[in-house]
């Protein structure tokens, strides 16, 4: 490849140009930030925008109206359409704007760089990284910062020959963290400002306590929680995360099985301003059917309190204080403890069973998930109407896989890179991705990651995991089925019949409009046994 360094290191560019608002454009990256913040060391009051190589044209689109006298791309790549490129790039430069493509390594191939050549002054040189070719350019390789900051820069795994973590000091693994911390605000909530603020503090070398709560946050999940996609739909739901997440408020999610309601929830919480406190997660299936396991395994339990209580349990609520409850599948709580966990939400203080009054106040936030339809078993009496508006104020709804059928290809991209990292190499054809978008996906993203682990590991054609699944049919659990059977049809199916008495008895309040002599005339029993046995606490 045709290499050449710049030997002016500002030709072309005018006296008029450098004393004019300088815009850098850069990228996603640890040496795409080095790269902005080495630029920043010689224009401190430049602004920074981040591009990707798809969307580099829209970014320059977007700068046609604004006032600059000349922009410095950081090594930013294109694969959008170069026609497009140029398009946006013409109204610009007519504007008298002066535009500067930088790339200190070498992976523009020779028909691009005459593209951009035809379309822009070129600074393309040798130099490694791409923070190296900055600093060059603009005089800064020999001082301190500089120095630093082309150091810091070889450590972006995507740079040919990059030392690796073992070569890291605490001060360079600190930074690095908190670059790849900024970018997951990026990927995991839409937010660019926390990488941008980066950039300006690796310019000035402000490391704050700030800095240090933001790492040790994001050293415990890293990227574990990401959505995948990039549809509209997906960007407008990490954007109703972030926007949750600040508010810090108790939060309903809402969606099918399988589609990541749990990842949302940890996003909340890695977001919120409860991210060093701890996040405590309960399944309420494991409650359906037993209101004492739920009571006491939520709100903890004095010694004796029932048979088997040998000792004082702290329950979840205690576990969570300061931090989050996550309440999965709230919709299978049992309908009594509901109640208990309305009076929790509403005062903060926790009964233990077998105590006579409230031992501890708690300050926890509740995020609640369920693929039920709440408002029809609130009509059903199987949910408490208060305790939904209680939970609901803020709501969060993940749509289906088969809404945003546009993700799938992202989705099974990354998936094989993952596998591909395991020694499971697997490529697909493009009749293989239209089989999968062509699936209606009833376990939704989680079902889609399984069958192509399923088609990688067992060497199996997309064809034929399809037909599995088909064979096997939706095994998803019909909508309401789960607890409101009267007559069991299987083993599974049965539960106590306390539990049946109770959403029995509730549901008949329901339909007589809460008159409870209607209601116990209707059921055959005494008013008083209505209220105090079957409908205590309702």
């Amino acid at each position: 490849m045709k290499r050449f360094r710049c030997t002016n290191r500002h030709a072309g560019e005018s006296a008029m140009a450098r004393k004019s608002k300088v815009t850098v454009i850069t990228y996603n990256g640890v040496d795409g930030a080095c790269a902005a913040a080495a630029v920043l060391l010689k224009h401190p009051r430049a602004e920074v925008r981040v591009s990707s190589a798809r969307g580099i044209a829209d970014t320059f689109t977007a700068l046609q109206d604004k006032q600059t006298g000349c922009i410095h791309v950081c090594g930013v790549g294109v694969t959008c359409p170069w026609g497009a490129l140029a398009a946006a790039l013409r109204p610009v430069q007519n504007n008298g704007v002066k535009v500067y493509w930088h790339c200190g390594r070498g992976y523009f191939t020779d028909d691009q760089e005459e593209n951009f050549g035809r379309l822009c002054h070129t600074r393309f040189m040798d130099a490694g990284t791409n923070t190296a070719a900055l600093a060059e350019h603009f005089g800064v390789s020999h001082t301190r910062e500089g120095q630093w900051l082309v150091e810091l820069s070889w450590h972006d795994r995507h740079v040919s020959g990059h030392k690796g973590p073992a070569e890291r000091s605490k001060e360079e693994s600190d930074w690095l963290d908190l670059i790849d911390a900024s970018l997951a605000q990026y990927f995991k909530y839409q937010d660019r400002d926390p990488y941008l603020r980066c950039i300006g503090k690796l310019a000035r070398q402000d490391f704050t306590e700030d800095d240090h709560v933001a790492i040790e946050a994001f050293r415990r999940t890293g990227y574990k929680y990401l959505l995948h996609g990039g549809t509209p739909a997906v960007r407008q739901l990490k954007e109703r995360i972030q926007r949750c997440a600040d508010a810090n408020r108790h939060i309903i999610i809402t969606g099918e099985s399988g589609t990541g309601k749990e990842h949302v929830a940890h996003l909340l919480w890695e977001r919120s301003p409860r991210a060093m406190g701890p996040m405590v997660a309960v399944n309420c299936a494991l409650y359906a059917g037993s209101a004492n396991l739920a009571n006491s395994d939520l709100f903890g339990h004095r010694k004796g309190a029932f048979t088997g209580a040998e000792r004082d349990r702290q329950g979840k609520f205690v576990a969570a204080h300061r931090g989050i409850l996550f309440l999965d599948e709230i919709g299978e709580l049992p309908p009594e403890v509901q109640a208990k966990l309305l009076r929790v939400l509403e005062d903060g203080r926790v009964t233990p069973e077998g105590a006579d009054q409230y031992e501890q106040e708690v300050d926890v936030c509740v995020i609640a998930a369920t693929h039920r339809d709440l408002p029809r078993m609130i009509r059903k009496g199987l949910f408490r109407a208060d305790l939904y508006h209680r939970l609901a104020t803020l709501r969060i709804h993940v749509p289906p896989l088969r809404d945003r059928v546009a993700d799938i290809d992202i989705i099974v991209a990354e998936r094989l890179e993952i596998l591909a990292e395991e020694g499971r190499t697997r490529k697909l054809s493009k009749r293989d991705f239209a089989r999968l978008r062509e699936y209606a996906w009833p376990g939704n993203v989680r079902q889609l990651i399984k069958l192509i682990d399923r088609a990688t590991l067992l060497d199996l054609s997309i064809k034929e995991v399809l037909e599995e699944e088909q064979a096997l049919g939706v095994l998803e659990e019909e909508e309401g089925q789960k607890g409101e059977v009267l007559l069991p049809s299987s083993r599974e199916d049965v539960r106590p019949l306390e539990e049946v008495q109770r959403r029995y008895a509730r549901h008949a309040w329901e339909l007589h409009h809460r008159q409870h002599r209607a209601t116990a005339n209707a059921l055959g029993i005494s008013e008083n046994t209505l209220r105090y046995k079957y409908l205590a606490d309702g």
